[in-house]
């Protein structure tokens, strides 16, 4: 401790008005090693602390349609959706740390946000997040001008059914490398203590919420053919095979767990695209019974031009279930135009066996506006 104690005093000789400062110290011996050791300390400090500035983004987009339900009630046709994503960078000495929060529609509090913490280093990406399964992420990658031949209404898929459906919601651990050890495979892994559809805040837990639920795994990895010898110089070289797989038991041994692969093959050849890919999966079941569906999903999409491209799209989808086997089938047409960060999109669906039931047919035109920024 010391005091600081200023001190005036008038002299009458050659110099006058002289101020003499002096630094009074209690105990002075012991008191200035003290002083020496904090302020060689606090020297230590920023001599070895680095401060590291972060960046702050935003991107998204906005979406405005108009659908036409030529077999249903359409009632007020005009829709719309904002979608908004919030980056968050800084340096680290492991590599990038980066959080995400993408508002998936919504903006108001954090209802139905998504959210990302990754790490990406020199051995692949490490995160935390309630969203971006790795299956749901390749559920239907078959190219496309606009929108997959069942993404605009058209049919009906559940929203427990599909490969990666119900994976997305709850809070899993994740790793992620584009390029592994110089092949070009890319894999894409997440694991979830519970599957429980809870996104819990910081310290916090997800508790008793639906008990019935264990852990879940899912994955996809991505195989470019171009690093292979003799075909990756061929034409065949652009084609890319993509698998992808997730499991989730039910605690409940009686009822079907959720469980689903697929396999996918795009082959782009100038502007024109081909993808074909095949599906097998599970839905949760709660009441005893069991069922699983096999799909088949046909893409060909051609680029007109840098802003023109137009695309033929099939989905087929069969329902087993115990007593009887029903088969969707849904067909597409889509034209999309690009203008700068303006995209006009149209699709005409038509749907038969819609709903899996027998007889029912479900079309749809959609006119789309989107803007992305």
């Amino acid at each position: 401790m010391f005091l600081l104690v200023f001190r005036g005093k008038t002299q009458t000789n050659d110099v006058k008005n002289h101020v003499n400062i002096n630094f009074i110290f209690n105990q002075k011996g012991e008191n200035m090693k003290q002083l020496k050791l904090i302020v060689a300390f606090v020297a230590g400090l920023f001599a070895f602390t680095s401060v590291q500035a972060g960046e702050m983004s935003v991107t998204g987009s906005m979406q405005a349609t108009y659908q036409s339900e030529i077999d249903n009630v359409t009632g007020n046709p005009i829709g719309m959706n904002t979608d908004l994503t919030f980056t968050g960078t800084t340096d680290t000495d492991f590599g990038t740390a980066t959080w995400k929060m993408g508002t998936d529609g919504t903006f108001l509090g954090d209802s139905g946000a998504d959210h990302t913490l990754s790490l990406a280093t020199g051995f692949g990406t490490f995160r935390v997040a309630n969203t971006g399964d790795p299956a749901a992420a390749v559920d239907d990658i078959t190219p496309t001008a606009f929108e997959e031949a069942n993404g605009s209404g058209s049919g009906t898929i559940a929203a427990t059914n599909d490969v990666g459906a119900g994976m997305d919601g709850s809070m899993s651990l994740g790793y992620s490398n584009a390029d592994i050890l110089g092949t070009g495979i890319s894999v894409n892994y997440a694991y979830y203590p519970r599957l429980d559809g809870k996104t819990n805040n910081e310290k916090g837990f997800s508790g008793t919420n639906d008990e019935s639920k264990d852990s879940a795994e899912s994955i996809n990895v991505g195989i470019p053919l171009a690093g292979l010898p003799i075909i990756g110089d061929s034409p065949l070289g652009g084609m890319k095979i993509t698998l992808g797989y997730h499991v989730n038991d039910n605690l409940t041994t009686a009822n079907q767990s959720l469980e689903g692969g697929t396999g996918a093959v795009v082959f782009p050849l100038g502007p024109l695209s081909v993808g074909y890919q095949k599906k097998v999966y599970a839905p949760v079941q709660t009441d005893g019974t069991k069922e699983f569906y096999k799909d088949d999903v046909l893409g060909i999409a051609y680029a007109v031009n840098d802003e023109l491209a137009i695309s033929y799209n099939v989905y087929e989808s069969d329902k087993h279930a115990e007593a009887s086997i029903v088969e969707q089938e849904t067909k597409a047409i889509n034209i999309a135009y690009t203008v700068g960060g303006l995209t006009l999109a149209f699709q005409d669906a038509s749907t038969s066996n819609s709903g899996y039931s027998s007889g029912t047919d479900n079309d749809t035109r959609t006119i789309s506006v989107k803007t992305a920024f």
